[in-house]
């Protein structure tokens, strides 16, 4: 047999092989990374001003809070994708945040919905983070918050700070 053939056939199977190996590394690694619990999904989040709170159980239409003691009866959605988002323990409130910072667009939005939501009595001066249509968080807005970062606080262990984080952009 003369070379040129067998060199051909040598040719085509390596370039199989490198083909299997990419299929098979995006299949079972890409898989496997798209999973780990630092890997960003950047979920979008909705922000809700707060019309009303009732203690559960809840009445149709009203959404419940995450650990599901609470009734929100809440105002449009505004929904914002966070740019960056970290957990970290706050030594000075003694408890896990989430830090979330927006892009330019929706900093301008929240700063808009903190400018509106001040000024109004307990609970309508609420503004509502809902995510998976629960709410996460109903912090009291007590002066407009302007620029970009917010704190989300909810009672959280590190675990579920954490993968709230890594959900929002971050972690």
């Amino acid at each position: 047999m003369k070379p040129g053939p067998i060199l051909a056939i040598v040719a085509g199977v390596l370039v199989n092989i490198g083909v299997v190996t990419v299929v098979v590394y995006t299949l079972v690694i890409g898989a496997a990374t798209s999973r780990l619990p630092w890997k960003s999904l950047n979920e979008s989040f909705a922000l809700q001003p707060v019309l009303d709170l009732r203690p559960a159980p809840c009445a149709a239409g009203w959404i419940t809070s995450q650990d599901n003691a609470a009734c929100y009866q809440l105002d449009q959605a505004t929904m914002v994708t966070a740019e960056k988002a970290t957990a970290n323990f706050g030594a000075s409130s003694g408890q896990w945040v989430i830090q979330v910072t927006l892009n330019e667009a929706d900093g301008r939005e929240f700063t808009a919905l903190t400018e509106k939501v001040h000024q109004l009595p307990q609970p309508r001066n609420q503004l509502a983070i809902v995510i998976d249509g629960k709410v996460i968080s109903a912090p009291s807005v007590l002066e407009p918050i302007p620029g970009r970062t917010l704190e989300i606080t909810g009672g959280f262990d590190r675990k579920s700070a954490e993968e709230l984080a890594a959900r929002l952009g971050g972690g």
